[in-house]
């Protein structure tokens, strides 16, 4: 009989994109997830230095404050989880409603070279020669 496994992983994925804005955004989303998934480690340092230092009221400090600062980040990463998502699905909607399949994990992001149902609509294609040609007799 099979057991199911979870595959358990240290850190995020690491799949930065190539465009820098979005690689910039991705990391910072990429660290806030490690931590939250790891910010516990820091509490229970800070949580031991300060019960040397001051005793339990130390302890209980730097608890409550670690502990505060780790739902303010989680709160932050399910915030920017669910808009991100919401962004997607947008996304997602505006190709429909535009002749482009849905984005899939599956296959490439790049668009599609023309809309499915294959007609350019009227003035979305520009002659540059014609306009350089306005352009100079202006």
């Amino acid at each position: 009989m099979k057991t199911l496994r979870r595959k358990s992983k240290w850190l995020p994925a690491w799949e930065m994109p190539s465009d820098p804005v979005k690689a910039v955004l991705w990391f910072f989303h990429w660290l806030l997830r490690v931590l939250v998934r790891y910010f516990f480690i820091l509490i229970i340092a800070g949580i031991a230095y300060e019960t040397y230092l001051n005793g339990v009221v130390g302890f209980f400090g730097t608890l409550l404050v670690g502990l505060l600062v780790w739902a303010g980040f989680a709160v932050l990463l399910v915030f920017i989880n669910f808009s991100t998502n919401v962004s997607r699905v947008m996304e997602d909607v505006n190709r429909i409603q535009h002749g482009y399949p849905p984005r899939s994990p599956f296959f490439s992001s790049e668009p599609p070279e023309e809309p499915l149902n294959g007609h350019v609509v009227e003035g979305t294609i520009t002659d540059l020669e014609e306009e350089r040609r306005k352009r100079r007799h202006e």
